[in-house]
């Protein structure tokens, strides 16, 4: 009976362990699903309502984390970053709605890159077992150059 115990137990610290390792996989799945959509949304100068380009941005990646983020990690943790890559390395033209316009236009204008990222997301384990409980920090991100804006040329305001 003993030896059964000590078999049960070790079964369960398995069972625990591929779980938690499952979930750490398809939470860092469901944010890189996440981020992509904001970037695939950046690119197309597209904006939500009345919100900033920079806002609906973060709106859209907290639509496509299937419930990861709630609307303040949102807030805090997507950042969206513009890059100009008419120089080499690309200058960083700021993140965020305090990104500042270049010599080709806004931040925000054709041919310059995005980047969407989350930073530092927490996901704790489900069954700490032998080890420390505090969680694992995941870090997203994803880019892509933004498409003209359209006849008016014109970009949204970050």
């Amino acid at each position: 009976m003993i030896e059964a115990t000590f078999c049960l137990m070790a079964f369960i610290a398995i069972i625990f362990l591929i779980m938690d390792l499952s979930w750490a996989v398809f939470a860092k799945l469901a944010l890189q699903n996440g981020v992509r959509a904001g970037v695939r949304y950046a690119v197309t100068s597209q904006t939500s309502g009345s919100l900033g380009q920079v806002a609906s941005i973060q709106q859209e990646v907290e639509k496509q984390t299937m419930g990861f983020l709630s609307d303040a990690q949102a807030t805090s943790l997507v950042n969206v970053c513009f890059f100009s890559v008419s120089s080499n390395p690309p200058a960083s033209l700021g993140c965020g709605t305090g990104a500042v316009a270049s010599s080709i236009g806004p931040p925000n204008s054709g041919g310059n890159l995005v980047i969407v990222s989350i930073a530092n997301y927490p996901v704790s384990p489900f069954a700490p077992l032998y080890r420390n409980s505090a969680p694992v920090q995941l870090s997203v991100s994803s880019g892509d150059l933004i498409e003209s804006s359209g006849p008016s040329g014109t970009p949204p305001t970050l």
